[in-house]
């Protein structure tokens, strides 16, 4: 196992995006790309930005994963392969005012009845320089896609002017912090808080909360030819918003 690890450059900010599509504008402005071989099932691309090295790795959607992307960033750290870690990918919009587009960078980050996890605030004020807006990012086991819903998650997140929900960020956050190794979460807004996705989005589950993911989108995209129209909507503004996420990311890369 170490000497597959060893195939990981030294010294690395470390890329992680739950779907490939978050990580693809960013793939592309890599140099020196090549995939490696992850003895942990990640599927990871190495290269670099601005002359230093990155990698850049799609974890899975949901919070096992997202753990165990950030148990294996840990075990690289202790070899000298990462020096930091950048969640990027999209978001659900949380406060009234966020527009699809918009660029938040993570201060802090919590799930309900969790306590609440702060980030590396030198790649925060970094990002936020960059024109992301800081705020929080809270975390949800299943797709929060209905109004209803979103309002009554931001005001347990305090009714912050910043709030956006993802899958991934809290357990990946967790396990960095208690690391000590350095984190920040980038987010793209890919729809706002008074915005309804498609219906049979609203039960996509987390792998691990019920088996709902992946599969189920299919199926009912099979079975209803019109979830296609939908689903394709929605993959076409999602990708549209994490282009410009990626050219903070890769200015964070070659800091």
């Amino acid at each position: 196992m170490t000497a597959a690890y060893d195939d990981f450059p030294l010294d690395a900010t470390v890329f992680v995006a739950a779907m490939r599509f978050e990580a693809a504008a960013l793939l592309r402005l890599l140099d020196r790309k090549r995939r490696i071989r992850d003895p942990e099932g990640l599927r990871v691309v190495a290269g670099s930005l601005g002359g230093r090295p990155v990698v850049v790795a799609i974890s899975g959607i949901g919070e096992q994963a997202a753990r165990k992307a950030a148990e294996t960033c840990v075990r690289l750290a202790g070899r000298g392969r990462c020096r930091r870690v950048v969640w990027i990918g999209i978001a659900g919009g949380l406060s009234p005012d966020l527009q699809v587009g918009d660029l938040i960078v993570a201060r802090s980050v919590f799930a309900p009845g969790r306590p609440r996890v702060d980030l590396d605030d030198a790649l925060a004020a970094a990002a936020a320089a960059r024109h992301c807006r800081a705020g929080v990012v809270v975390t949800a086991r299943r797709v929060v896609a209905g109004a209803e819903a979103r309002a009554a998650l931001w005001r347990r997140a305090g009714s912050r002017p910043v709030a956006a929900v993802d899958m991934e960020s809290w357990p990946a956050a967790q396990v960095l912090h208690t690391a000590g190794l350095r984190c920040a979460v980038l987010r793209a807004v890919s729809d706002t808080a008074a915005q309804e996705l498609p219906g049979f989005l609203q039960r996509v589950d987390a792998p691990e909360a019920g088996g709902t993911g992946r599969g189920y989108i299919v199926r009912a995209a099979v079975m209803r030819p019109a979830n296609w129209i939908a689903l394709g909507a929605f993959r076409l503004r999602a990708g549209r918003c994490v282009r410009p996420l990626a050219e903070v990311a890769a200015a964070l890369g070659a800091m």
